[in-house]
């Protein structure tokens, strides 16, 4: 009889058993051995996927990424103005950020723990994650609402901007999701009121 985890795409499976590991023992304990052998591959398949721990460490960031933007895309096809759906986008976003074990064991462990991949990937090397969120919250808005005053530029600044703030806010709380998510909404209105004055 064929398991679920049997028949799951091999990178999948690897994702799954790395991402396991760190809520268990956190970032510093994954080896691509120890993925390998949790997975049921080899090492070398492991490598074949990520070439190495860093490579990892995108990966999974880039798919917790999808999670993400699936919520924010959900939140926002629920309101009817710009700034509704970018304040319920980004609640969202932060309360995902917040239940998120993978997220939490990250950005909340000890200096001495961390394996300096991760919180570069969602800080300094952030650019990718942008990108890609940056490109499905602009079609969004395309999609959902009417023209801004704002031209394809400007739009493209103004969405770079309100996601660098929903990611520093993930990975540097200071205040409720609900909070920071009106704050940035606020922003953004002052944004498209300017662009239309």
């Amino acid at each position: 009889m064929t398991t679920e985890a049997a028949v799951a795409p091999v990178r999948e499976r690897l994702l799954d058993a790395a991402q396991s590991m760190i809520e268990d023992t956190g970032w510093s304990s994954v080896t691509m051995a120890r993925i390998a052998e949790r997975a049921g591959v080899s090492r070398q398949t492991v490598y074949n996927e990520f070439s190495n721990k860093h490579g990892l460490a995108e990966q999974l960031a880039m798919r917790e990424l999808a999670r993400f933007l699936a919520v924010v895309r959900e939140r926002m096809s629920a309101e009817t103005t710009l700034v509704d759906g970018i304040r319920a986008a980004c609640e969202g976003a932060l309360l995902m950020g917040e239940q998120s074990l993978l997220v939490r064991t990250i950005v909340t462990s000890l200096p001495e723990e961390q394996d300096a991949d991760f919180l570069q990937i969602l800080t300094t090397e952030s650019g990718e994650i942008v990108e890609a969120a940056v490109m499905v919250v602009k079609q969004s808005i395309a999609d959902l609402y009417p023209p801004t005053p704002l031209t394809d530029a400007e739009l493209t600044v103004a969405v770079e901007v309100v996601v660098r703030l929903v990611l520093s806010a993930i990975t540097r709380p200071s205040k409720p999701a609900r909070e920071a998510a009106a704050d940035i909404a606020w922003i953004t209105g002052l944004a498209l009121k300017g662009a239309g004055g």
